[in-house]
């Protein structure tokens, strides 16, 4: 009763029946994000990299969901630049399965030459794998981003392998979100999205190199970057 009495005391007075919980910076239910992450790098292990601040005034709960999600987002990052740069190669014959034909070496092109039911494949797939992860085969409160279960399975997790380890990984993952932003960007203005990636040295020294006998005699002019732009922005040029 003295409770109530005094919320309703302190909100007629103040407005806030709680007060404003990010002035309690010292309370023992809010933990420091520095603790939490620690060793965890940014770029090196010893590093706690938060230059924007978006982990100040954070609770336990809330800094550990934000390193689960920049976990996921590098995770991503990386299977897109993987999936890019194969793609760019030439190595896209799931694809060219799907339609009957080859497709685009392009990735922001071959995109556009997909069904309409690969698409749907592809979007219904991540449906699925988002919802094991939330309501079936839920991570651990205090290691949102370990979706596989590694804590079961690592003897030490101090041991300076598995840090070092999980330091590159989110590094990886960092560096990654940037060079797919950059390769999609650069292939919208220029038209140049890595040809050269399957060839040697990035198609930079083909004067040097017998194409009949390294090929088996596939002509590598295929993998050279195309004069076409994607069509979603060539009406912009």
């Amino acid at each position: 009763m003295m409770a109530i009495m005094g919320m309703f005391f302190q909100d007629g007075l103040t407005g806030s029946a709680w007060g404003d919980w990010a002035l309690y910076t010292d309370s023992p239910l809010r933990a420091s994000a520095q603790d939490l992450l620690a060793g965890t790098g940014g770029p090196f292990p010893e590093n706690y990299w938060d230059p924007a601040g978006i982990s100040k005034n954070k609770t336990e709960e809330e800094v550990l969901e934000l390193r689960a999600i920049e976990l996921k987002h590098g995770r991503v990052a990386m299977l897109a630049c993987l999936g890019w740069f194969h793609v760019a190669a030439g190595w896209h014959f799931i694809g060219d399965f799907a339609i009957g034909e080859r497709t685009s070496n392009n990735p922001l092109i071959a995109v556009t030459q997909m069904p309409m039911g690969s698409v749907w494949q592809v979007v219904f797939s991540i449906m699925c794998i988002e919802w094991l992860l939330t309501y079936v085969c839920v991570p651990p409160k205090d290691k949102p981003w370990d979706v596989l279960g590694w804590s079961e399975i690592i003897a030490d997790e101090d041991a300076p392998k598995w840090k070092e380890a999980q330091v590159q990984e989110l590094n990886n993952g960092r560096l990654a979100m940037i060079a797919i932003v950059g390769l999609i960007a650069g292939d919208m203005m220029t038209g140049e999205y890595g040809a050269g990636i399957g060839l040697p040295c990035g198609g930079f020294c083909m004067d040097f190199w017998d194409a009949d006998n390294l090929y088996g005699g596939v002509d590598p002019a295929r993998y050279e970057a195309p004069t076409e732009r994607p069509a979603m922005i060539s009406g912009f040029w």
